[in-house]
């Protein structure tokens, strides 16, 4: 199993893997103290196996926690475990007459390729579903805290979705050519509207909330266009439109809006009965939002799920998660014991505009799952390089040389992997930490990082003296030595100026998830400043005018986002904002 924790930390070794018999006589007839001890015996036995069959079910979740596995624990342990529970948890079922025979899976199963079936059929566990369990453990955690303060259903929705437009950042289609689940998107903070959709569904889906995706009909259901795909939310008797392209719910209020950032999504009915709705946010766009009403008319609805939601293991794990541990695990498209399946609540949903027979399945989450199952050397290597800065530090532990070779080398820990950990925690929801963790990590570059027993050794490496790093000159000559054009000086100050982009943006993150808003801001000028040729530049804008809105500052937030370039894959949604705001204004002016 291929992604951002689990295959990087292989490749480069970074993590640490890890009946009774009873006699019977014939015509004979036992004391009565025997009896009972016997009876008790069998109770005893019948409790130990229990017991053991629950510690199995915690124990492969502890080590599928998110960030746990890849790190603390190997993909492949969790499964053997919990496949030892499923064991262990079958037998308890059939001695009470309750089997764990699979169901017969829906008929639209029929219509997709023989590997769907395979592996929805799957009775044992296998090493792809970590992945998948480690996602839907996240993703039940995320769900709540990034739903933040919401009260009403709506205001859930609402703020899921802004959480995962302002975590994920925009990329073109094709940019990224390794598949990677909806944590790892999380991880690196970057997707295509694609994974936008599927991050925000997933998180949905823990709150017991349906969604599909809604695109423009065409030939082929691979081929979408990214531009035309909006998430539809099956919402009460409404289905609401958001766009995962443009970072925003698709505004109902669009003529007349009634908050700066939109509150108030426009649903399908509306899209499709009031032609200039859209046509009033492609306009905003500037030509770069291309769906009309005519489109959704004849919108192409797919569900959007894969194997293992579907599959029946999945179902009797879900029927063993309760408590801290629970999550929602599975979704089968088929209707079970007068629960409505997922086609069911779908297709005959109140507000569908569509028929049973137009419902297909989106195949994207799939085709995802089996990749990042089986990446590619290549892919391997572009996952290494894209999630590079997560390595670091690389502490300094000695400088070797002395005046007579004139030469001074920098000696290298192994990678120590501290923005990872500080990474898992941030995506967790552990803020305060996070933040703590990043000042430290902003520092890198102008401190290098050293070990306790920092040393100079000299050339022939007999001679060790330890020393300290105290001055400021003691620092800069050091970083001097860091900056040298040569490795492995060059590629480990590179690897800490990427680790510092990282920390000072992701600082910023977490500080808006704090609702420290004026921190916000301020930490979005501090990399403005420091980090204006950085990898989130267009991130930055966006967070740092969604922060200043929220403080009532439309002026200086519309001034932000006029700053975007144009080839920017955010710009789209600045114009749409933009544009809002200056109706805010008008009344004002």
């Amino acid at each position: 199993m291929a992604d951002v924790v689990v295959s990087h930390s292989r490749r480069l070794h970074w993590t640490a893997l890890w009946l009774g018999l009873g006699l019977l006589s014939f015509g004979c007839t036992q004391p009565a103290s025997t009896k009972k001890s016997t009876d008790k015996t069998d109770a005893t036995v019948e409790q130990e196996a229990e017991s053991r069959t629950l510690r199995n079910l915690e124990n492969a979740i502890a080590n599928l926690q998110p960030d746990k596995l890849g790190i603390a624990s190997a993909p492949e342990q969790a499964i053997a475990v919990l496949n030892e529970w499923a064991r262990g948890a079958k037998l308890a079922a059939e001695k009470t007459g309750a089997g764990w025979e699979p169901t017969r899976p829906h008929t639209l199963l029929n219509s997709l390729p023989n590997e769907w079936l395979e592996q929805v059929n799957l009775a044992q566990y296998v090493e792809r579903d970590a992945a998948f369990l480690r996602d839907c453990l996240w993703a039940n955690r995320a769900s709540k805290f990034g739903a933040g303060d919401a009260k009403s259903d709506l205001d859930i929705v609402l703020n899921l979705f802004e959480y995962v437009a302002r975590n994920v950042e925009l990329i073109p289609a094709g940019r990224r050519n390794v598949p990677l689940g909806p944590f790892d998107v999380m991880v690196l903070g970057r997707g295509t509207a694609q994974e936008r959709a599927w991050v925000f569904a997933e998180l949905l889906r823990q709150r017991s909330i349906d969604s599909v995706i809604l695109t423009s009909r065409r030939a082929s259901r691979d081929e979408v266009d990214e531009d035309q795909l909006l998430v539809g939310v099956l919402f009460e008797k409404d289905i609401l439109l958001f766009d995962p392209a443009l970072g925003i719910p698709l505004p109902a209020d669009v003529a007349a809006p009634k908050s700066a950032l939109p509150r108030l999504p426009m649903t399908l009915r509306q899209a499709t009965r009031d032609p200039e709705l859209l046509a009033a946010v492609a306009s905003d766009s500037g030509g770069r939002f291309s769906l009309t009403s005519a489109m959704l008319e004849a919108a192409q609805v797919q569900l959007i799920c894969h194997t293992e939601q579907l599959s029946a293991r999945m179902r009797h794990l879900q029927e063993g998660l309760a408590g801290e541990q629970s999550a929602v695990v599975s979704d089968p498209l088929e209707d079970l014991e007068n629960q409505p399946g997922l086609w069911s609540r779908v297709a005959r949903h109140p507000a569908a505009t569509w028929s049973a027979e137009d419902v297909a399945i989106w195949s994207f989450p799939e085709a995802i799952r089996k990749g990042a199952a089986h990446h590619t050397d290549e892919q391997r290597q572009e996952l290494a390089k894209i999630s590079r800065s997560l390595a670091a530090p690389l502490r300094i532990k000695s400088i070797r040389g002395d005046e007579v070779s004139r030469t001074m080398e920098l000696e290298f820990t192994k990678p120590e992997r501290a923005l990872m950990k500080l990474r898992m925690q941030h995506v967790i929801g552990h803020w305060p930490d996070a933040v703590q963790g990043y000042l430290a990590v902003q520092l890198y570059d102008v401190e290098p990082p050293t070990v306790k027993n920092f040393a100079r050794v000299s050339s022939d490496g007999k001679h060790r003296e330890e020393i300290a790093i105290v001055s400021n000159l003691d620092k800069q000559s050091l970083r001097s030595l860091m900056m040298q054009k040569r490795p492995p000086q060059e590629d480990v100050y590179k690897l800490h100026l990427w680790a510092v982009d990282d920390a000072c943006y992701w600082m910023a993150l977490c500080q808006f998830e704090q609702n420290r808003l004026r921190a916000v801001v301020d930490q979005c000028r501090v990399y403005d400043s420091r980090r204006s040729s950085g990898g989130w530049t267009s991130a930055n804008r966006w967070l740092m005018a969604t922060a200043l809105v929220q403080q009532k500052k439309i002026k200086e937030a519309t001034r932000v986002f006029k700053e975007f370039d144009e080839d920017s894959c955010a710009f789209a949604g600045s114009r749409v904002l933009t544009a809002r705001w200056q109706r805010l204004l008008e009344p004002a002016e």
